[in-house]
């Protein structure tokens, strides 16, 4: 037994909300080449990390994760939280994501006015609080699924890795304030207090006879998966 249904269904729910929704090969996408190297922090950017722009989520590879459809489930929601938030944001969405290091962008002002150089400071992996916020309501969906599909709690480290590390530009590198409050929204998330956007990923997931069995029975379903 696998979660392939489950990631169908997910596409399909996605789809609607967002009809432009596509997966886009970044190793065919000149915008992610550029970006992989405006992005030279982040070593792995084309080959491990999910780019969501609009309604275009670029992956390292297609077809992408068809032989872990689970992964592909967790990774599909995490985008999803972040296409819904920048469709009810707009604009703010991206300030937010961007801030600090976008007024970097005002630093050319200096051609003009010498005192606009400063602005270049803003390049500084300077913590980003909107950022932080953004990937936390993301990243608690990515929890979340892992949890209402395996009952395995979250592997911290791997999590806390993305908030104090390059992977974004060290946006909040505040580790003791990231493992709470990650440990904070997984209690929430286990004890099933789901915010509107959470309760609507739990309720496709679980809406399949495939989907019930996994969400009542996922221990057995991964001694299946042992046995075989």
């Amino acid at each position: 037994m696998d979660y392939t249904l489950l990631r169908n269904n997910l596409e399909l729910e996605i789809k609607k909300e967002f009809p432009n929704f596509e997966l886009v090969d970044k190793r065919d996408s000149l915008l992610m080449k550029v970006l992989s190297k405006v992005l030279f922090f982040n070593k792995t950017f084309m080959s491990r990390y999910i780019t969501v722009i609009g309604n275009k989520v670029y992956v390292p590879s297609l077809p992408y994760k068809e032989d872990d459809p689970l992964g592909a489930c967790v990774i599909l929601a995490h985008e999803w939280v972040h296409m819904k938030d920048a469709k009810r944001w707009g604009l703010l969405f991206k300030f937010g994501y961007l801030f600090p290091q976008i007024f970097a962008f005002l630093a050319p002002l200096g051609l003009v006015w010498p005192p606009a150089w400063l602005f270049a400071l803003f390049l500084l992996p300077l913590p980003a609080p909107g950022r932080a916020e953004l990937e936390f309501r993301a990243y608690t969906v990515s929890m979340a699924v892992v949890w209402w599909l395996t009952s395995q709690e979250p592997s911290w480290g791997f999590y806390e890795r993305q908030f104090n590390s390059s992977a974004y530009y060290w946006m909040y590198p505040y580790s003791a304030v990231v493992e709470v409050t990650l440990k904070e929204e997984f209690e929430r998330i286990r004890s099933m207090d789901l915010r509107p956007h959470e309760r609507q990923i739990f309720d496709i997931l679980s809406n399949s006879w495939l989907g019930l069995y996994i969400f009542l029975f996922p221990k057995n379903l991964n001694a299946n998966k042992r046995k075989c």
